[in-house]
């Protein structure tokens, strides 16, 4: 069974070129998949993510390559 994953809204950060989310209220479940999912990734905040990591995330997360 696929996990339905949340909305997050995107928002800007000054100094920041993308759009970013606020992933910090996830089920736990879900924050640990996205921990491991953002590994080596490049990331302008220690809390925010970037939207297209988010969109990547639910992307893999649907097709069935991260099970939650």
């Amino acid at each position: 069974m696929k996990k339905i994953l949340p909305s997050l809204e995107e928002f800007r950060l000054n100094g920041t070129p993308y759009p970013v989310v606020d992933p910090s209220t996830l089920p736990v479940d879900v924050l640990a998949a996205l921990d491991r999912y953002m590994r080596g990734r490049t990331v302008s905040h220690p809390v925010y993510i970037y939207i297209q990591d988010w969109v990547g995330f639910c992307g893999a997360v649907e097709r069935g390559d991260i099970s939650i």
